[in-house]
């Protein structure tokens, strides 16, 4: 897996990436070249993980004891937490960029921001929240998106049965130019159409970005374990299953069985000794000809047809040994 990136600088949405609206209009030159497509991008997010955790993203303010503005929780969001507001949990304010390669989050007060690549994303929801005290008021109720994290390499979360990062992002409304801190905030009215939108761009990234399979399916791979199958068609180098006469184990490195027996031309009664013994079991040598057999493609003749009759009727001698068809 891909370890996460810490990063100085916060990437251009306008210089760093490409629209997604402008990759959807034309055909790519190419797949593997150019910008990371940009497939959602927020200015104003705020992001919750305990603090426990904090310090495993990086992008968190150093906690201090005349901490201005507070590490913890701000309103009108933490209404919705307990433990007075959240205080086991930690806030900063960061932009995120979902694009096609990594997700972005760039805190600008700590001048700190982390790429996450998608397959250390374990875990993604849209978590609802409300108001502890006034569960019912509408005004106070927003949604956030929910993630579990695992990042390699780092000795929390290398340890056997260590817990995954906890980190919840929440789109929120800034306060306008030159409206004073203290003024009460609200939550943002259009709060669930942007968490939506962040879920379902991230949901899309990380589909592009599937889970690597896991070593034991690897090895399986790599070892070619047998299984058995019944396939009808392939290359040879296979064995007979036994107690199934013409039927063949395949391989899981996708080999085939060799064709069925007479697959070359046709087994009849004539010449079905060549095949199989009194027994059913196969004869017929290590592989099968690629010439057909007699009758293959050969169109009977209308004189030939008549001199068996018509509609299954024999002509001749034994003809009234024959039962007539009824219908």
């Amino acid at each position: 897996m891909i370890p996460p990136t810490v990063i100085r600088s916060c990437p251009s949405a306008d210089n760093d990436f490409q629209p997604l609206t402008e990759y959807q209009a034309q055909t790519p030159e190419t797949f593997f070249d150019g910008k990371p497509v940009l497939y959602f991008h927020d200015e104003n997010v705020k992001a919750w993980v305990s603090k426990e955790q904090d310090t495993l993203l990086y992008i968190f303010s150093k906690p201090s004891d005349d901490a201005n503005p507070p590490l913890s929780p701000s309103p009108p969001e933490s209404y919705a937490l307990e433990n007075n507001g959240g205080q086991h949990m930690r806030e900063e304010k960061v932009e995120v960029f979902v694009a096609s390669n990594k997700l972005t989050l760039f805190s600008h007060r700590t001048g700190t921001g982390i790429e996450i690549p998608y397959p250390a994303i374990t875990l993604h929801a849209v978590k609802n929240f409300r108001h502890v005290e006034k569960p019912d008021d509408a005004s106070f109720k927003f949604t956030g998106v929910y993630m579990q994290i695992d990042f390699p390499g780092s000795d929390e979360q290398d340890e056997e049965g260590s817990d995954p990062i906890e980190l919840t992002l929440i789109p929120f409304k800034a306060l306008p130019e030159g409206q004073s801190s203290t003024e009460t905030p609200v939550i943002d009215p259009v709060n669930n159409e942007r968490a939506t939108a962040l879920f379902n761009q991230l949901s899309a990234c990380s589909n592009l970005h599937p889970d690597p399979q896991d070593e034991e399916d690897d090895a399986m791979e790599g070892d070619g374990g047998d299984f058995d199958s019944i396939i009808f068609e392939g290359n040879v180098e296979n064995e007979a299953i036994e107690g199934l006469p013409g039927a063949f184990r395949g391989n899981v490195n996708g080999g085939l069985p060799p064709p069925m027996p007479g697959s070359s031309g046709w087994i009849t009664a004539d010449n079905v000794s060549q095949y199989f013994d009194e027994d059913g079991n196969w004869i017929g040598g290590e592989g099968v000809s690629g010439e057909l057999g007699d009758g293959a493609g050969r169109v009977r003749g209308r004189d030939e047809v008549e001199e068996d009759g018509d509609d299954g009727q024999v002509n001749g001698d034994d003809a009234d040994s024959k039962r007539p068809r009824t219908e």
